[in-house]
């Protein structure tokens, strides 16, 4: 977010990057940001890339080979702590007991989850026949496994979870590959097919093309498994056309299918199951340490949709969860170094040193990991700070000003505001420049009627809309207030919406204190596309207010 009218300033930042994970994503992703001429670090375990992760002989080599940078890779190496802000990540690395300081200007998540097959929740025991997704995988990589397989092999995704681009990748993948053999057959059951990543509708067009048969029934397929006859270790089959031929062990998967508006049942000769993603401690606790938030399971980034599919809330700290994400990574590792100057705006943010009573209120509430302190003042990164003014607002010495929306400038816009109202009611809405200004304006440009006395306010976020603002509208007369933020998952603040919840809550408490209606202020979520029902909300507030 960058403030109104800044001085722009440039910052020498580190070149080096730091990747956490030596999986095969930790290690594509490292040679794809040293080919652009960075060095970079790789911690974790080498050994257990080729061993579990998928990492190939030419993954290894290709991250050996690297022309440009370096890349440098610290076997048995953990991350113990990280401080700073992007261009400047002081990150301290334990190995044994030696610690290692150093600094990098990018630092890159490449987590290595753990798979879990989802068999019981389509009630299915796994043997020669049903396999998880890795272990077809597997399969199908092993040359003895792949000449033995003929017959059908259908695909069960999207009902035990909900979708994901990674497993509806994983599983196109298979189909064809499937489809490709001689005397071979795929079939897909999905209840939801994710294709938003790159590559991946091509790809479903592509299996489709080449024959694959694609269900996607509105409910979860009955499957019917006579399990008469275990085979193989840990799954896997020993020997695939002698367990094709056992006709005591079957499963039977019947749908009714929308399209065709007829029961269809197969009896396929392999099942593969889709797997969930286990998220390990280590992984856990490296979200902790690099201060990124996480999904509801657990999972980085955020769901947040400014951060798909590879920033975090902390600028300059990336997640690259697949092979998918690593040439994104490097192009955002680009465009934050560049050639190590970046420019970044002096008046983001500003502490009054003497106000400043290192409470830790800002510390805490910034979404952006921006501020530290020293000095005995707290001190806000220009090239971590986004401007979004929570810790202004949360700030209870008013020691923290924002370039273009300082307090006496958001005093006085309320005061203008309140001043030019033309009509009855009055109402000052405080507009996040990010959705409910632009769903404003854009009303106001098409034309969708909105009352006279209604006058909008800039904001950089929703989290900057102080108790104060909210109650300075009402003393300058207004009839009501509003206060509109991003929808949740949509705020580039992470959390200025929630912040902006609260002190609307606190002030409709104050409000019935003193005697008045606490529904003369509302609070609500808009995007900036919709301009229509941001009118709306408008005229039903307006509505309310003169009954």
């Amino acid at each position: 977010m960058m403030t109104e009218n800044s001085n722009m300033i440039d910052i020498t930042i580190s070149k080096d990057v730091l990747i956490v994970g030596a999986g095969s994503t930790g290690l594509e992703t490292a040679a794809k940001i040293a080919a652009q001429g960075y060095n970079v670090s790789v911690i974790g375990k080498k050994t257990a890339c080729a061993r579990q992760s998928g990492c190939s002989d030419e993954m290894l080599d290709s991250v050996d080979s690297v022309d440009s940078g370096t890349v440098n890779i610290m076997q048995d190496v953990a991350l113990d702590s990280v401080a700073g802000v992007a261009g400047d990540f002081r990150v301290t690395l334990v190995r044994g007991e030696e610690k290692i300081t150093s600094v990098f200007g990018a630092v890159v998540a490449a987590p290595q989850y753990k798979y879990v097959p989802l068999n019981d929740a389509y009630g299915l025991i796994l043997n020669d026949r049903v396999m998880s997704q890795s272990q077809f995988e597997d399969m199908m990589a092993d040359e003895g496994g792949l000449k033995e397989i003929a017959g059908d092999v259908a695909f069960l995704s999207g009902f035990a979870q909900e979708g994901d681009p990674i497993a509806t990748g994983r599983m196109l993948n298979s189909a064809l590959s499937v489809q490709k053999l001689e005397n071979c057959n795929a079939y897909i059951y999905a209840g939801n097919v994710k294709v938003g990543a790159r590559g991946l509708e091509r790809l479903f067009t592509e299996n489709r093309h080449a024959g694959v048969v694609c269900f996607k029934p509105p409910q979860m397929p009955i499957i019917e498994q006579n399990n008469q006859q275990n085979g193989g270790k840990n799954g896997v089959p020993d020997n695939h056309q002698n367990f094709v031929n056992n006709q005591q062990n079957f499963v039977k998967i019947a749908i009714n299918d929308p399209v065709l508006r007829t029961d269809v049942e197969i009896e396929p000769d392999y099942v593969v199951v889709e797997e969930g993603i286990l998220v390990e401690q280590d992984d856990l606790d490296i979200a902790k340490i690099l201060g990124i938030d996480t999904d509801l399971d657990g999972l980085p980034p955020s769901n947040n949709v400014h951060r798909f599919p590879v920033r975090t809330n902390r600028d300059g700290i990336f997640i690259a969860a697949t092979s998918l994400d690593s040439a994104n990574v490097a192009l955002r590792i680009k465009e934050l170094i560049g050639d190590g100057t970046i420019s970044v705006a002096a008046d983001m943010a500003k502490v009054d040193e003497e106000r400043c009573v290192i409470c830790l209120t800002c510390y805490r509430s910034c979404p952006h990991g921006a501020i530290f302190w020293e000095n005995g003042a707290a001190v806000i990164s220009p090239a971590a700070c986004q401007g979004c003014g929570i810790c202004a607002s949360e700030c209870p010495m008013d020691a923290i000003q924002i370039g273009g929306f300082t307090d006496d400038d958001l005093s006085r816009s309320v005061k203008e505001a309140a001043a030019a109202v033309e009509g009855s009611p009055s109402i000052v809405a405080f507009c996040c420049k990010n959705s409910a200004l632009e769903a404003g304006e854009a009303a106001a440009q098409f034309g969708h009627g909105m009352p006279a006395g209604f006058k909008m306010i800039k904001v950089p976020c929703a989290g900057k809309v102080d108790v104060e603002f909210i109650m300075k509208a009402f003393v300058d007369g207004a009839d009501g207030v509003m206060v509109a933020a991003c929808h949740e998952g949509n705020c580039k603040a992470e959390r200025g919406n929630t912040y902006a919840k609260w002190r609307v809550n606190e002030v409709q408490t104050r409000l019935e204190n003193i005697g008045l209606e606490k529904n003369r202020l509302v609070f609500t979520t808009i995007a900036s596309n919709m301009a229509r029902e941001f009118a709306g909300k408008v005229n039903d507030f307006a509505e309310k207010l003169q009954e």
